[in-house]
């Protein structure tokens, strides 16, 4: 159903990952937010007015914050495909994160009244009229409602719009509060147990979870994030597709927001190969990244000497003792330089976030081991932290 809506409603749909085809996605997913949610806000407040269920009407006043969530990721959407200027020079597509922390915003202080709303409710209770025609509308609605989730976050997933995402999620959680709702007015009717103002606390409660948990999505990538495992494989298969690469790190990733991604590195070359032909190479490199995956890639070269015998043993005794180092994930950048009292041995070493040794005993451990090899070697480390 998804895949027809998607060909039916969005123009261009296959491709996802253009800036402009990812607007009309979150269009139609926001249009279809808007109608169903408002339309169940607006029956389940005047009817749990009517029947005296708080329960009910806190219902309805999230799906009213999920009908306000639409509205402001369509705005998002259109903000976000602004093209860069002056003041913005990498875009707005980060609005789509700022969107998504209004949203949470507007959903805890909806938990917040309806949780003191319920908590009156408890305390004085009124009697709560049971309907069965309250009860297959909520099952209608319950329908509805999950069948707008289940396309809402299939989508966020298919354009990865966290947005979009959050706003499925939670209208994914309003159908579990429904589905609750509706079993406190069937324990009514049968049990002659009240449970309405009990309910609507819980309603409040996991409305107030929910607005938590999108903060904190969205903060994560607002304060930085590792990227995705299969991005970071495959810049690495595009680079080293050219032979002319001996190798690649410190590579370097900066989100901007979807379709803003920017990323550096360092390629490793031999030391012989001509300037001109790698300066080609790279330029290659950068245009298949920009046009494979929408990436902007810079690029900075390492020349290698790889037939320096030194060079190789060094290697070998590196090698060798960070396998047995806790918490050393790599090294590069290896280099040899001869001078009249001894040799200085240069490179970096990427420590790993939880790495367990201080950056003195790791350095006391590679100088002896190469101090060992009988040579009067300068051991200088450049320690590096990993940010893929």
């Amino acid at each position: 159903m998804k895949e027809f809506l998607w060909k039916k409603f969005v123009k261009d749909y296959e491709n996802y990952k253009d800036p402009e085809v990812r607007g009309r996605y979150t269009k139609l997913t926001g249009t279809l937010g808007i109608i169903v949610n408002s339309v169940l806000c607006i029956a389940k407040i005047i009817l749990g007015i009517m029947i005296h269920s708080v329960a009910v009407v806190a219902d309805g006043f999230h799906d009213m914050a999920d009908s306000m969530a639409a509205c402001i990721t369509l705005i998002a959407n259109h903000i976000a495909r602004m093209p860069a200027d002056r003041e913005h020079p990498y875009g707005h597509a980060r609005v789509e994160y700022l969107a998504s922390l209004l949203v949470s915003a507007i959903v805890l202080i909806v938990g917040y009244q309806l949780l003191r709303s319920s908590i009156s409710e408890c305390l004085h209770p009124e009697t709560t009229h049971f309907s069965w025609i309250m009860v297959g509308f909520m099952v209608f609605a319950i329908l509805l409602k999950g069948s707008q989730a289940l396309f809402t976050i299939a989508t966020g997933k298919h354009i990865q719009s966290l947005p979009v995402i959050a706003a499925g999620t939670d209208n994914r959680n309003d159908v579990i509060t429904s589905i609750i709702i509706v079993i406190g007015m069937l324990v009514n009717r049968f049990a002659g147990i009240d449970l309405d103002g009990y309910l609507g606390c819980l309603v409040s409660l996991f409305i107030l979870f929910t607005g938590f948990n999108l903060i904190r999505e969205t903060i994560t990538p607002l304060l930085g994030e590792p990227p995705d495992k299969e991005m970071v494989e495959e810049i690495e298969a595009i680079i080293l597709a050219h032979p002319e690469i001996m190798g690649v790190h410190d590579l370097v990733i900066f989100n901007y927001g979807p379709g803003r991604t920017f990323a550096t590195f360092d390629a490793e070359v031999d030391s012989r190969s001509d300037l001109i032909e790698i300066h080609n190479v790279v330029d290659i490199i950068e245009r298949e990244l920009s046009d494979k995956m929408d990436i902007y890639a810079a690029c900075h070269i390492d020349p290698i000497v790889v037939d320096d015998p030194v060079r190789i043993r060094m290697q070998e005794v590196i090698t060798k003792t960070i396998s047995s180092l806790d918490g050393v994930e790599s090294f590069h950048d290896l280099q040899v330089v001869p001078g009249k009292r001894h040799t200085h041995i240069i490179f970096d070493l990427v420590l790993e976030p939880d790495a367990k040794a201080t950056e003195d005993e790791i350095y006391k451990i590679l100088k002896e081991a190469i101090a060992n090899e009988g040579e009067k070697y300068e051991v200088i480390i450049d320690f590096d932290r990993p940010f893929i």
